[in-house]
C-alpha cells in the first residue's frame, strides 16, 4: 500500500510559499530599514557640521574678544608708561630747581615752602 503524501506535498507547499512571502516583506523591510539608516546618516552629518559652526562661532567670537581684552591691557599699560615717564621728568625739573636754588644760599624761604609741596604732590601720584 502506498502512503498517501498529497496532504503532506500540500503542506510543504504552503510553508514554501509562505517563506517565500516572508522572504520578500522582509527584503522590502531591509530596503526601507537601510533608507531610514541612510536618512539618519545624512541628518546627523549635517547636525554635525551645524555644531562645527556654531562651535568655531563661540571659539572665534572667544579668541576676538581675548584679543581685544590684551590690546586694552596694552594700551592701558602704554598710558600708565606715559604717565611714569612724564612724571619722572617732572620729579628731574623739581630736582634741578632745588639744586639750584640750595646752590644759592639767599633764596626766598616761600619758593623753597612751594617747591617742597610740589615734589610732595608729584611723590604722591608716582606712587
Amino acid at each position: 500500500m502506498a502512503a498517501d503524501y498529497t496532504d503532506l506535498l500540500s503542506l510543504m507547499g504552503d510553508v514554501l510559499r509562505a517563506v517565500d512571502r516572508q522572504t520578500e516583506e522582509n527584503k522590502k523591510d531591509l530596503a526601507r530599514l537601510t533608507t531610514v539608516v541612510e536618512q539618519m546618516g545624512e541628518r546627523m552629518e549635517q547636525r554635525m557640521e551645524q555644531s562645527d559652526a556654531r562651535f568655531e562661532a563661540i571659539f572665534n567670537r572667544f579668541a576676538e574678544a581675548v584679543a581685544d581684552g590684551f590690546i586694552r591691557v596694552e594700551k592701558k599699560i602704554d598710558g600708565v608708561k606715559e604717565e611714569v615717564s612724564e612724571l619722572r621728568t617732572d620729579v628731574q625739573h623739581i630736582d634741578q630747581r632745588l639744586e639750584r636754588l640750595e646752590a644759592r644760599p639767599s633764596t626766598d624761604p616761600d619758593v623753597l615752602r612751594r617747591l617742597s609741596v610740589l615734589e610732595d604732590i608729584v611723590l604722591r601720584k608716582a606712587s
